[in-house]
């Protein structure tokens, strides 16, 4: 889903990451220090890169460049594509990834995801332009860009219609993966494995699975549980996950039906691996505005929990956005919500292995400002 907050860990520095746009069409960082420690700083003050209106963001880390980036567009913009990059040890840059001659068209500003590969040490940034064909920029450690038109590169693959767009690589598959929807509400994989050329699949008429609704789409690597899978919300706020092992057959599950749980309400909706844990997990906002969890672990079981219950004084949770992922260096899982307010905070649910959940106010614990 296209946000103007992102959420991920930065395994080289040891370090969490939260960008977010403020009022003046600033993109700001919450970074989370392993000694509990949060601290708030302007990253368009610092690098003096361009403000964008309306602007949609996602971040990640790049263990084999060193480096972590907060990638950037608006529909309101020239469809130029911003990165804001740090490597380690140095301070932020900024660069613009469409002055380089790479031919690539301008984004259409509504889709927008990234992700690095290891096997051959390249980070990726994927977008749609507006002929709805999916266009990839990727660079090594030496080189420059380079543009890959991917829909027209991938016999058979439909134009993607809509904001619902997301990317990552699978170590265990030697593979890396587009998904996204067409206008009947299929979802679509474009899947290049390590030296084969791309390959499309309709992951919905594979498995039989109920069509997606809305524009919340996520896809990641469970790499112990040697899966990859896709999170989608159907009708009436149902919960859906596709997934395949090595032998890529695609099977659906409804995950409301298996663990009983309530069901989500708007679309705040994430899913990510918790290695260290050996699980994999999705988090959502339910109806009555609390934050839900839904995890499997490598037995195969689904279990339900709400999380409001396991912590004390945390806010009820706005539907719009929720981010979760692993904070590896400090053997934890960690969720990033906003309240309710007209200016929200972020917030956080924590879980360290062998412990219990706990809450914070990033935005007060940080003293950084309130969203607008």
């Amino acid at each position: 889903m296209p946000s103007n907050i992102t959420a991920y860990e930065w395994q080289l520095n040891g370090s969490a990451h939260i960008a977010y746009q403020t009022n003046d069409n600033h993109i700001r960082e919450l970074v989370g220090r392993s000694d509990g420690t949060w601290r708030d700083m302007d990253i368009t003050r610092t690098t003096r890169a361009p403000t964008l209106e309306n602007a949609i963001m996602t971040g990640y880390g790049w263990p084999e460049g060193r480096t972590h980036q907060v990638t950037y567009v608006s529909p309101t913009g020239d469809g130029h594509i911003h990165e804001l990059v740090q490597l380690h040890n140095h301070p932020w840059s900024y660069e613009d990834l469409m002055m380089q001659p790479t031919g690539a068209p301008p984004s259409d500003g509504m889709t927008l995801a990234a992700y690095s590969q290891k096997a051959d040490g390249t980070k990726h940034v994927i977008y749609t332009a507006r002929d709805g064909h999916i266009h990839e920029l990727a660079v090594g450690l030496t080189g420059t860009w380079q543009h890959t038109n991917l829909t027209r590169e991938t016999p058979g693959a439909p134009p993607s219609e809509g904001d619902a767009l997301c990317a990552f690589s699978w170590a265990t598959g030697r593979s890396q993966h587009v998904v996204y929807l067409s206008g009947d509400g299929h979802i679509h994989e474009l899947i290049k494995v390590d030296g084969g050329p791309r390959q499309h699949s309709d992951l919905t008429e594979i498995a039989q699975a109920p069509p997606a609704v809305g524009n919340t789409l996520i896809g990641y690597a469970w790499e112990r549980g040697a899966r990859k899978q896709v999170v989608y919300m159907g009708n009436n706020g149902n919960i859906y996950e596709l997934s395949a092992g090595l032998d890529n057959a695609w099977t659906y599950t409804d995950l409301m039906s298996q663990t009983g749980a309530p069901l989500a309400a708007g679309s705040a909706l994430s899913a990510f691996a918790w290695e260290t844990g050996n699980t994999k997990q999705v988090v959502y906002v339910a109806e009555n505005q609390r934050v839900q969890e839904l995890q499997m672990d490598q037995a195969g079981q689904w279990k339900h929990r709400d999380l409001m219950q396991q912590v004390t004084n945390a806010p009820s949770a706005s539907n719009t956005l929720i981010a979760g992922y692993e904070w590896s260096s400090q053997f934890a899982k960690q969720i990033i919500y906003l309240d309710r307010r007209e200016n929200p905070h972020i917030h956080s649910l924590v879980f360290k292995h062998g412990g219990i959940w706990q809450y914070s106010d990033l935005t007060s614990l940080a003293g950084a400002p309130a969203l607008v």
